[in-house]
């Protein structure tokens, strides 16, 4: 069962609303699925409440840095969910409510406040278009002030800028999630393209709005080369221990590879062209980039000979 997410609240009180009952399993994909304040706004509650509850059910969480890295494109180890002792609760029950000897709550959190701007601005930007997202409409939307939205955002370029971010963090975890458990490159490689390009048929359109503006391109610039950065020693890396590629040739081949998969992608979110026939046309083209690539400069190693046995 997963749980619903909780309409906003308003300033004038919390909505009663019944409990949400949550396996440890539950618990374990949220929380490895999106940063801990996102799924503890989710579940109305914080997010130093939400880690007590996986500290006391044994459940494991990403630690801090852990998204920024994944942003990055660094693909990080996910800690598996260890079976529970006896005395372990196998679930655990959520209430949004405070207990009613508690003095009522009257206004939201600031992560939970910031969580709903973001959503209240995607959902602008995906029915209308980026350039209807303004602080003052955001603000008309959601039932605050003006003047209340400017302590959490300074410019609409802020809110587009979080959701960029938001965006490529999650195309960038689905991308690293889709080729976690392969060894072999060459089938790494292969398996990040397909996931990207998946996301971009989802995400894409969105994404290439938002990074059309100036402002948010220039906002995220040294971020991006960073994530550049890593993706060139990563594959460097990779097939320099498997095949003996040096580095030179990977740092070619790989610049080639993924301009023909931005470009596919690029068709893909401006409607140029479906899912179907980009991944016809790109996947070959990658395939055969990298057999090129290990034949020509590379020699397999006794380990990569056995992952293709």
């Amino acid at each position: 069962m997963a749980p619903t997410r909780p309409s906003p609240r308003s300033s004038d009180g919390d909505a009663a609303s019944p409990p949400t009952v949550l396996t440890r399993r539950e618990i374990y994909d949220l929380v490895w699925s999106q940063p801990m304040s996102n799924v503890a706004v989710g579940l109305g509650m914080s997010a130093n409440g939400l880690a007590k509850i996986c500290d006391r059910l044994l459940i494991p969480y990403p630690t801090r840095g852990y998204w920024a890295k994944v942003y990055a494109g660094k693909d990080q180890p996910q800690t598996a969910l260890p079976p529970a002792s006896g005395d372990v609760p196998a679930e655990a029950t959520i209430t949004r409510n405070r207990l009613p000897s508690r003095r009522p709550r009257s206004r939201m959190s600031r992560d939970e406040r910031s969580r709903q701007i973001l959503d209240e601005a995607m959902r602008i930007a995906r029915s209308e278009g980026v350039h209807a997202v303004s602080l003052k409409r955001i603000a008309r939307d959601i039932g605050i002030s003006e003047a209340q939205i400017y302590n959490y955002y300074k410019s609409s370029v802020e809110v587009l800028v979080a959701i960029a971010r938001t965006e490529l963090m999650e195309m960038n975890k689905a991308r690293l999630a889709a080729a976690r458990n392969c060894t072999d490159p060459k089938m790494r490689y292969t398996l990040t393209t397909i996931a990207y390009l998946r996301q971009v048929s989802q995400r894409g359109e969105i994404v290439q709005e938002l990074l059309a503006l100036p402002d948010v391109r220039l906002a995220l610039r040294t971020e991006h080369q960073e994530r550049r950065r890593v993706n060139k020693d990563v594959l460097g890396t990779a097939f320099e221990e498997a095949y003996r590629v040096p580095a030179w040739a990977s740092t070619f081949v790989g610049a080639l590879l993924t301009a023909m998969s931005l470009r596919g992608g690029r068709l893909l979110a401006r409607g140029k062209a479906d899912l179907e026939t980009i991944e016809r046309l790109i996947m070959p083209g990658i395939g055969a980039g990298i057999d090129y690539m290990i034949n020509e400069h590379g020699q397999r190693s006794a380990a990569s000979q056995q992952v293709d046995a």
